[in-house]
């Protein structure tokens, strides 16, 4: 397996090397698209599992508890799922930079450091903070339910 991102330290075929890098950015976009996907996927499979519980809260009983769990877990590997597409994404986007720096213009670098890369939210607060944050609300749904079932047992 390389470490180097260039094959060829000699001089570089600047039309081939911008093919490459269209083509990287691409697939790249395809990585937003696809979690964006999942994020869909992990919010209809919690709203279903609510409103199913909501439907039969009084004649469901016990596998409430059941159903709880599963939400719980389902809301766990869509973190999991959050923090592996951040960390895609995150490595995807050096290797853009590290290209950019044989393009004429280092576009995502340089619109990383204006956004004062993630770090400041007065001026980018990164999607994936955001993201993260919604699993652990369908989390805090379930385990709500949960005790409402308990207290009306």
């Amino acid at each position: 397996m390389s470490t180097t991102l260039f094959n060829n330290q000699e001089e570089i075929d600047a039309t081939k090397l911008f093919e490459q890098y269209k083509l990287y950015v691409e697939l790249t976009d395809r990585v937003g698209q696809r979690r964006a996907t999942a994020n869909s996927f992990f919010i209809t499979a919690n709203a279903a599992l609510l409103t199913v519980a909501s439907w039969f809260q009084k004649d469901f009983g016990t596998y409430l508890y059941l159903l709880a769990v599963v939400g719980i877990l389902l809301s766990l590997f869509w973190f999991f799922s959050i923090l592996s597409y951040k960390q895609l994404s995150a490595g995807r986007f050096k290797v853009i930079c590290e290209i950019e720096k044989r393009l004429p213009l280092s576009m995502f670098a340089y619109e990383w450091n204006i956004l004062k890369e993630g770090k400041d939210v007065t001026v980018y607060w990164p999607l994936s903070k955001i993201e993260r944050i919604i699993p652990f609300i369908f989390v805090a749904l379930y385990i709500i339910l949960s005790i409402v079932v308990k207290v009306e047992v």
